[in-house]
């Protein structure tokens, strides 16, 4: 995406809401971002999914600024973003491919046996 907006800088804002396996509703920061100097004014927030919302809010507290924009919205959490690609319903489980261990070790061995 960086390349395609022809963007040299970027940053990243690192948090969790996820306690060993089970969904939580406070925020933690694990990394924050150089944007919080300007509130986020100019910058764009990607992310690949907005469920809750718990992590949009607590991201748009930091950043009341910056453009949100997400790939997917479930209705919780529509009204904290911006922008969205496809909403789908609050039930739908999306399963991103950097999600599937197996998968991607599987990709992997095989990329090696290749060379």
């Amino acid at each position: 995406m960086a390349r395609e907006l022809n963007l040299r800088l970027i940053d990243t804002v690192c948090c969790s809401t996820y306690d060993r396996m089970e969904r939580g509703g406070k925020v933690e920061f694990l990394k924050g971002t150089t944007a919080e100097q300007e509130r986020g004014k100019g910058w764009l927030i990607v992310d690949d999914l907005v469920d809750t919302g718990v992590t949009a809010r607590a991201v748009r507290a930091m950043l009341p600024e910056a453009h949100f924009a997400t790939v997917y919205a479930k209705p919780a959490g529509r009204p904290t973003i911006d922008t969205y690609i496809t909403e789908v319903s609050q039930d739908t489980w999306i399963l991103f491919p950097w999600d599937q261990e197996a998968v991607m070790a599987k990709t992997v061995l095989e990329l090696k046996g290749s060379q």
